[in-house]
């Protein structure tokens, strides 16, 4: 019997439909002229998380799938247009003046899945982020001027963040293991 864990996460793809692909040419341009320091996320692990799960079972993922397939939330749009810093964690991060109510609910609709399954979840508040720069030492001063840029989601989808070699080193990808559509 298998028992290896995979680390996962829900997430929303900013890179689909088509109609999103020039916000995320701008947020790509935007991520690469940002002060130096910390470790950019690169482009292709830019996403907007909406239940970090962790390390996760063959069994409860196949349980989660099965709850996931009975969420139902209207699609959305974001827009994204402030810069701001957490010096707990250390990121620079891309977010938003007044989050859509569909995007709180797919988010606590997730959590409360996870939970179902005994994964546990962060008790704070969901604030709805793109992570930009991680490792970053202190918030830049002058923080650089935010993109103002819209994001329309129609899908989110199950992900799993697998080691992988980069220029850099040891690192990260993101894949996406299964998607489900928003009404």
């Amino acid at each position: 019997m298998n028992c290896k864990n995979e680390r996962l996460f829900f997430a929303l793809a900013l890179d689909q439909p088509a109609e999103n692909r020039q916000a995320f040419r701008h947020l790509c341009h935007f991520s690469s002229q940002l002060p130096e320091g910390g470790r950019r996320v690169p482009n292709r692990n830019l996403h907007l998380t909406l239940a970090f799960l962790g390390q996760v079972t063959l069994e409860q993922k196949s349980l989660l799938i099965n709850l996931t397939k009975q969420i139902s939330v209207n699609s959305f749009t974001l827009h994204c247009s402030l810069l701001r810093y957490w010096k707990r964690s250390k990121i620079l991060w891309l977010g938003s003046e007044e989050a859509p109510p569909q995007l709180y609910l797919l988010a606590d609709e997730l959590k409360s899945a996870a939970q179902t399954v005994g994964l546990e979840q962060d008790e704070r508040d969901y604030i709805p982020h793109i992570t930009l720069k991680k490792q970053f030492p202190r918030r830049p001063d002058p923080m650089p001027q935010s993109p103002q840029l819209s994001f329309h989601f129609q899908h989110f989808g199950l992900y799993i963040s697998e080691p992988c070699q980069t220029t850099h080193g040891s690192g990260v990808q993101y894949r996406c293991l299964q998607q489900w559509p928003l009404r």
